[in-house]
């Protein structure tokens, strides 16, 4: 399985107390969007704020997660990628339907965050996770289907697979 290219890097920049523990989630942390892979719901440069996992992260679909790249090497700079979960396991995510449209469990998403798709159909390059056109995907329990909202600017699970949920760390907020 391919690692995701860091297209994105998100910087910590204030740590914050947050309202208590809401079921998995801790208190608020505040970061900076580093690429455009979730434009246009989140800016390059852009401030957010997330709330930290406490313990196992629960999944729901729609979530914009923080997470850390899985396996980096020793003396490699640890990534830090924001996406958006698709699917959750046991789900079957694929695209696409008639309409060009990513399925979870062979039912469309609506997506409206989605501005800038990806064709449906292009070359696979190693360099860049092009194509919208995938799976279907089995995603295994105790993992994630994440991906860019900006999908022509994204790489993400289409291209590297499905990332174990214990490496998201905060969830965040609108």
């Amino acid at each position: 399985m391919r690692r995701l290219a860091p297209l994105l890097v998100v910087a910590v920049l204030v740590g914050a107390g947050g309202c208590g523990p809401v079921d998995s989630l801790g208190g608020t942390e505040r970061f900076t969007q580093g690429g455009i892979s979730m434009e246009p719901t989140v800016k390059a440069g852009q401030d957010i704020t997330a709330r930290a996992v406490k313990g196992e992260y629960r999944p729901t679909r729609g979530d914009i997660v923080l997470f850390r790249q899985a396996g980096a090497q020793e003396g490699e700079r640890e990534v830090t990628y924001l996406k958006r979960v698709i699917a959750i396991g046991g789900e079957t995510v694929a695209c696409c339907d008639e309409a060009g449209r990513v399925t979870v469990n062979g039912k469309p998403l609506d997506e409206p965050y989605v501005a800038d798709d990806s064709p449906l159909d292009e070359p696979p390059n190693p360099e860049h996770c092009g194509p919208r056109r995938f799976g279907p995907v089995a995603v295994a329990k105790g993992t994630v289907f994440v991906m860019g909202d900006n999908r022509a600017n994204s790489n993400d699970s289409r291209c590297s697979g499905p990332i174990p949920a214990a490496s998201v760390f905060a969830v965040m907020t609108t």
